[in-house]
């Protein structure tokens, strides 16, 4: 499942690695469950906002022919990943149930048949490879409304 670009590999590995640590927590029969589980959502949030931050500027600055379509089946993603975030804290706790598949079927799907496209336009040279914070930290906020 390689794109050819180490930090965005990296990136779509921990994915896979987040949608396995809300199962385990969402599982699991602890005292501090809840917060585990909260711990897991809040990096599932920061993954998607700052990989898809880091894949977009990159293939924007790249020129990239599909970059509006690409933009488009993100926000789709993101959309629906906070609904059942959202619907969880506001109390439908039952909501959270299929997202740990979803995030990971998602993103598998995604990368093997949508990442794959932008192979050699991306390089481990032409993409930033900050931690996802920095990179979520030093976003303009005017690039949003532009």
């Amino acid at each position: 499942m390689s794109v050819g670009v180490d930090v965005i590999d990296d990136d779509h590995q921990a994915f896979f690695r987040v949608s396995a640590l809300l199962q385990e927590f969402q599982s699991c029969r602890v005292e501090n469950r809840d917060a585990l589980i909260e711990t897991a959502l809040n990096i599932l949030e920061e993954y998607i906002e700052g990989h898809f931050l880091r894949e977009e500027t990159a293939l924007a600055a790249a020129d990239y022919p599909d970059l509006e379509a690409h933009i488009a089946l993100h926000d789709d993603f993101a959309a629906v990943v906070s609904r059942i975030i959202q619907d969880y804290r506001d109390g439908d706790k039952a909501r959270l149930d299929p997202l740990s598949d979803l995030v990971a079927n998602w993103i598998g799907n995604h990368i093997l048949t949508v990442d794959t496209r932008y192979r050699g336009v991306l390089t481990d040279e032409n993409v930033d490879n900050q931690p996802l914070a920095r990179l979520i930290a030093n976003a303009d906020p005017m690039d949003e409304i532009e």
